[in-house]
């Protein structure tokens, strides 16, 4: 039965009077009210340009409705996987390889993929145009899709693809620059690495690297570097790992067991066909890399991004090397920063985006 709400003087109170006494899971909010919190709690926030969603059909450019049904398997399940590339002055930096990687990790978890590779890199270079960005990040999602709440996919009606492209991401507070600064970083001991699966599939369950970055950043690092039992380095949070050693040599671990990271790849390709005849490396070694090893050499630097080259200076409190950022990770900068600018390459390397006139 319907109960009379009366305030402290006998009188009947208004709506928005007894609005104001409930308490918030009491309080049922229409769309408009909805809409106007969410957009409310949106302001002023790091900036998300645009986000296409198959299950919408569409592109919306309000932050406020840029939203995932909660029954998404890949909300409460993790059951989806994703990829990221970079738009560079207009144009989106690697996508290819991207998304070849995001059907490989599709494949991986077993997700049905009803779009073909070409469909994909149109949806996200129509994203891209329709945010109207030329520079920032592009991410995006295969998921189960929606339909209830249980551990089984059978139930979802329809598998998902999202896209969004938000500002580019920034490192670091009060001028710090990563090339001239470089990274202090600690050793992850305590947050078990990934099993070899679910460490080459992107898949949104993220819990892991983010507890590596939380215990890196308790012992002052950001990404953390991850040592095996055996001592070997496997990887960072969401970064590669390499190390330069004092004969000149690039060794960076093999991908099994960790991610398959296309800048790292990238770097190698830079490594073996510039840095080698420019006489700055006298070798590229992709193995088992020891971390005493590491400490030892003269440089190390993580990647990740398409265009992050991160060189860590100091490493559980000692330097690596001088502790100065080093003339290899300098190179490689500046030869990622070179590629994007002038946007060469193949097809796949760089697209264009055709925006809006």
């Amino acid at each position: 039965m319907a109960l009379r709400t009366v305030s402290g003087d006998g009188d009947t109170a208004t709506p928005s009077e007894t609005s104001a006494r409930l308490r918030p899971a009491q309080r049922i909010l229409s769309a408009t009210d909805a809409i106007e919190r969410m957009t409310a709690k949106r302001e002023g926030k790091r900036g998300c340009y645009a986000m296409f969603s198959s299950y919408l059909g569409g592109v919306v450019t309000d932050p406020a409705l840029m939203t995932v049904p909660l029954d998404d398997h890949m909300v409460h399940r993790g059951h989806g996987v994703f990829d990221t590339c970079s738009l560079v002055n207009g144009r989106l930096y690697r996508l290819g390889i991207h998304i070849d990687r995001l059907l490989a990790s599709a494949t991986g978890a077993r997700l049905e993929v009803p779009w073909s590779r070409d469909e994909l890199i149109q949806m996200v270079a129509d994203t891209a145009a329709s945010s109207g960005a030329r520079n920032g990040i592009v991410r995006y999602w295969l998921t189960a899709g929606p339909g209830g709440f249980s551990f089984m996919p059978a139930e979802c009606e329809e598998p998902c693809f999202y896209c969004v492209v938000l500002d580019p991401m920034s490192f670091g507070a009060g001028g710090f620059d990563p090339m001239r600064d470089g990274f202090r970083e600690t050793t992850v001991r305590d947050t078990p690495m990934k099993p070899p699966l679910l460490a080459q599939i992107k898949s949104n369950n993220y819990l892991l690297n983010v507890l590596t970055h939380l215990e890196a950043a308790d012992g002052g690092g950001t990404f953390g570097i991850i040592v095996d039992d055996d001592g070997y380095i496997a990887e960072a949070c969401v970064l590669n790992v390499c190390s330069i050693s004092h004969a000149g040599v690039l060794v960076t671990p093999p991908f099994e067991g960790i991610l398959h990271g296309t800048t790292m790849r990238r770097l190698l390709d830079l490594a073996r066909s510039t840095l080698v005849p420019e006489g700055l490396l006298t070798g590229v070694e992709q193995r088992r890399l020891r971390a005493d090893e590491t400490r030892t050499g003269v440089e190390l630097i993580m990647s990740g991004g398409d265009t992050h080259v991160f060189p860590v200076v100091e490493w559980d409190g000692a330097p690596i090397g001088d502790g100065e950022v080093g003339p290899v990770a300098t190179r490689l900068h500046e030869l990622i920063e070179a590629e994007t600018a002038a946007g060469s390459g193949s097809p796949d390397d760089f697209i264009d985006v055709s925006y809006p006139r």
